[in-house]
């Protein structure tokens, strides 16, 4: 079926068919399992209770026994590990009518997820690692909706169908105890908090928008090609990163479920408008011209960054530093002209450099004698980072522009992000942990749009994210119920954006196979607000996970 028939809404005739493929991977589970109890166990009735299906997928290992292990057999070098991932987020009501957003859909998500790794050793210490994963979302397909169009503006919300997603990592390595090095494409996690502090050296995949957690990071980082060579030397370590590759971050947009109902024009609009939707115009109806990436054949337009660490007794700490070009692309003016004599801007979008300075330290002591709690282990976290050089708009500037007052409709502005944590391990193996959260933009003023490191529309917020997890001992921990809490609290304009709020049951159905049930709220604030314009974003997830 045609795109046009896929923007107006229509059911495409492929739509039932790939949905169904969707169910493969768990009817082919269910369908090892059966079989699985061939043999002297086909002389008996199959098991169905609890206990039984619980001894059954004990077992259940069919990519390990018929993918992986024989693999593995045939080439003495080669380790090989794949994985299953399913995610789903259904929303528990429709809204047609949510800011401009034709919110006529339930199903955020169906993802299929598959990802195959081989690491070859080819001698001591010097490894070559291949990370490759195939995506499908569903929820495309399974939906007739009018307001899901996402994947004819990028097909990377539905299908992982370039070299450049499928090859996720690709890359060697020489490790010994005083020298790693890593060449090739990877990914690097500075930071360990939720909020991506100092975890700057890859883009991100944020289809997900304000849904996204620490949780989500490893798979939703964007792998970059590097060279990335670290030196121990004592309690202290050097690592330096030599980046020539560039990806920007990938944002929701029109037509996906995230997408910000505060943006015009509606998805109605958008749909028919494929101009807006390639970038070649806003809603104003200003020219755009094409994006110039940062190029890596050129050195100048290379990324470095280095990070040191050093560890004293229990106390640790590290200082980074990141020559960086922004992922999101300032929208600047460098032109004007009339439509019918209503002024029009020429936008010419680009990714500046910025500068990153960020600190880092974990220290871990036990505090005796707690009323009610005994000893309590405690973990003390910090992470901050200061950026120089970021360029927002500057809808007073761009108004100027509009009138005859040619400027380039941007303002530079430095930020910081800093968070505290204080992590306890309570009794019965509970895990507390309170994170404060921090934003800033230096001379902010209300003109100003969204920049990076900032707070949302605002000049300072606090976020204060509280989490707690419980495991059920009866069940040998495999049960876990936990629960984040996320207020978001701004100053001098906005006060209470609203709060999110996740609840988790977890279980582990056996050292292979996982599930995970998700239920998020968003509540508070107003319609404008970071998390007040999702107050109609209610949702369930189910979560799958098959590790082989």
């Amino acid at each position: 079926m045609s795109q046009i028939s896929r923007l107006s809404g229509n059911w495409r005739s492929t739509g039932f068919f790939r949905g169904v493929l969707c169910g493969l991977p768990v009817l082919g589970l269910l369908a090892v399992m059966v079989t699985s109890a061939g043999g002297a166990r086909a002389q008996t009735l199959l098991d169905l209770s609890f206990g039984g299906i619980e001894r059954e997928l004990a077992v259940l290992d069919p990519g390990g026994r018929y993918l992986t292990r024989p693999l593995m057999r045939r080439v003495p070098k080669l380790s090989v590990k794949g994985t299953y991932y399913f995610s789903s987020g259904v929303l528990f009501q429709k809204n047609d009518g949510a800011g401009f957003r034709e919110k006529d859909y339930r199903l955020l998500q169906a993802e299929n997820l598959v990802e195959a790794e081989f690491n070859y050793l080819i001698s001591p210490g010097l490894e070559i690692t291949s990370i490759n994963q195939f995506l499908y979302d569903a929820a495309y397909d399974i939906e007739s909706s009018r307001g899901m169009f996402g994947d004819h503006v990028d097909s990377a919300f539905e299908l992982y169908d370039d070299f450049d997603r499928i090859a996720r990592e690709l890359y060697i390595s020489y490790r010994t105890p005083k020298l790693d090095v890593v060449i090739g494409k990877q990914q690097v996690a500075w930071g360990k908090m939720d909020g991506r502090f100092i975890d700057v050296i890859n883009p991100i995949d944020g289809r997900e928008s304000v849904q996204l957690e620490s949780s989500d990071y490893e798979r939703r980082r964007l792998p970059l090609w590097m060279a990335n060579a670290t030196y121990y030397f004592g309690g202290t370590s050097l690592n330096v990163l030599w980046i020539p590759d560039f990806r920007k971050n990938l944002n929701p947009t029109y037509g996906t479920p995230w997408f910000s109902p505060l943006i015009p024009p509606t998805d109605q609009m958008a749909r028919i408008n494929e101009p807006l939707l390639s970038g070649r115009t806003n809603l104003s109806g200003d020219n755009i011209l094409t994006l110039h990436e940062p190029d890596w054949t050129d050195i100048e337009d290379h990324q470095f960054a280095a990070r040191l660490d050093s560890s004293i007794g229990k106390l640790t700490w590290g200082a980074v530093y990141f020559y960086a070009w922004e992922r999101d692309a300032s929208q600047e003016v460098v032109g004007r002209f009339l439509v019918g004599g209503d002024p029009r801007l020429t936008i010419q979008p680009r990714h500046e450099r910025l500068h990153h300075f960020g600190v880092t330290s974990d220290y871990a002591w036990v505090i005796p004698s707690v009323p009610g709690l005994g000893d309590l282990p405690t973990v003390f976290r910090m992470e901050a980072l200061y950026t120089t050089g970021v360029q927002f708009t500057d809808f007073n500037r761009l108004a100027d522009a509009r009138a005859g007052a040619l400027n380039n409709g941007l303002s530079q502005r430095n930020t910081l992000r800093a968070a505290v944590a204080l992590e306890f391990a309570l009794p019965n193996n509970t895990t507390a942990i309170l994170q404060p959260s921090f934003y800033l933009t230096t001379n902010w003023d209300h003109g100003l749009g969204g920049g990076f490191g900032g707070a949302f529309a605002d000049k300072w917020a606090l976020a204060p994210v509280l989490f707690v997890e419980r495991p059920i001992r009866a069940t040998r921990d495999r049960l876990k119920f936990s629960a984040t809490i996320t207020p978001y609290i701004s100053w001098p304009d906005r006060g209470f954006q609203g709060v999110k709020t996740k609840f988790i049951t977890s279980y582990e159905l056996s050292q292979y196979i996982s599930t995970k049930v998700t239920y998020t709220a968003y509540s508070g604030g107003d319609k404008v607000d970071l998390y007040g314009q999702y107050g109609d974003w209610d949702n369930i997830g189910i979560e799958l996970l098959y590790e082989f």
